[in-house]
């Protein structure tokens, strides 16, 4: 690929972001939260904890704000090869190829290898944080009180990781 054909996909970008913002995290920010919500309530049902409603009062925002916090973790793994990489590599070299290739992720994950594997790893990475993010921060205040055993939130943690990662960095942009 061009140097400016790098600079052009850089250029879009932007303004993509600044057109489709507004409408998007009108239906994102509740969504999230609704699943968040249900998954929260879902698993701590199944585990029969008690209290859960207080638990739910002190963990949903917390939640709720990290598992977006994780989410951008995630999505700026999936720029870095495209954006910040590309102006640092010669094109015809075998790394500029493959850099090449990774700026497919914002059209098409599965357009080729190297770009579903950057994927898949950006949303483990983001379960993880989800997970840690949880565990370490959003649960914390209801096990010192003691709503929670430690073998709970770890669960908790777990299943919000599991069922809250953003599994949407695999749908294509060209549809």
């Amino acid at each position: 690929m061009k140097k400016n054909q790098t600079k052009f996909y850089n250029v879009i970008l932007p303004i993509w972001l600044l057109v489709i913002f507004p409408f998007t995290w009108i239906i994102i920010l509740p969504l999230n939260f609704l699943i968040d919500t249900l998954v929260l309530k879902l698993t701590m049902k199944y585990l029969k904890i008690e209290k859960r409603k207080e638990i739910y009062k002190n963990t949903i925002f917390k939640t709720w704000i990290l598992g977006f916090l994780a989410d951008f973790i995630g999505a700026a793994l999936l720029l870095i090869a495209p954006f910040c990489l590309s102006e640092r590599v010669s094109d015809n070299s075998t790394f500029g190829i493959i850099v090449d290739k990774l700026s497919q992720i914002m059209i098409n994950p599965f357009d080729n290898i190297y770009s579903i594997v950057i994927t898949i790893i950006a949303v483990i990475i983001t379960a993880y944080f989800i997970y840690l993010f949880n565990y370490k921060f959003a649960l914390k205040k209801v096990f010192t009180e003691g709503y929670l055993e430690d073998k709970d939130m770890r669960k908790i943690a777990l299943s919000m990781a599991v069922f809250t990662a953003p599994y949407v960095f695999f749908l294509p942009a060209i549809y």
